[in-house]
């Protein structure tokens, strides 16, 4: 009986070992995350909509695309907050909502050298055929840069922690240096402690 329980011993503890684990599921990615206090996926999406349709609402937009799709390039958004916050997600959401509302277009500058590379590939290498090579010279040039940044305040006493965001996004005339359009979203979110700890 001894040497069957030490057999079976290091078997149901392999069994305890593999049930310890999460359980993962899939949820709908629009459910709010209250997971923690720091910028969250909910945030994100509530930032890009904020963005967008106060961009896509303000009268001097409204009149500058009224006739035409201005291009437009994503400069960034800079992170000043004490946390990692993924910003080239919020910019690459922002951007797509508003391609897919035909209001505007973008160029890329973040493939600005392989575009070069392919060009001069295409022109120099004397392998592509002349008459369907891309003629260098004929890209579109950017009216617009579109940036901003990212702020957050900290707030902590004995019952609760506070966190402010505040995001600020800006379209730049690149020609005149005009402010053609700037919006903002405030984030404010609080923790309240528990009997033991967080």
């Amino acid at each position: 009986m001894k040497k069957l329980c030490l057999a079976i011993l290091p078997f149901s503890m392999m069994l305890c070992a593999c049930s310890s684990g999460p359980t993962v599921s899939y949820v709908d990615p629009n459910t709010v995350d209250t997971t923690s206090i720091n910028f969250s996926s909910t945030d994100l999406q509530t930032t890009a909509a904020s963005m967008v349709n106060q961009m896509l609402a303000s009268p001097v937009i409204v009149q500058l695309t009224q006739s035409q799709s201005p291009v437009m390039y994503v400069s960034g958004l800079t992170n000043n907050t004490s946390e990692f916050i993924d910003t080239q997600a919020i910019t690459d959401t922002i951007s797509t909502q508003l391609i897919q509302s035909g209001k505007f277009q973008f160029v890329d500058m973040n493939k600005v050298n392989a575009i070069k590379k392919q060009l001069n590939y295409q022109n120099n290498s004397g392998m592509v055929n002349p008459s369907t090579a891309a003629k260098i010279g004929q890209q579109v040039g950017a009216q617009y840069m579109f940036y901003g940044d990212i702020s957050s305040i900290t707030a902590v006493n004995s019952s609760q922690e506070s966190q402010y965001y505040q995001i600020t996004m800006r379209l730049m005339n690149i020609q005149t240096g005009i402010i053609t359009w700037q919006g903002q979203q405030q984030i404010r979110k609080v923790a309240t402690r528990k009997t033991f700890g967080w």
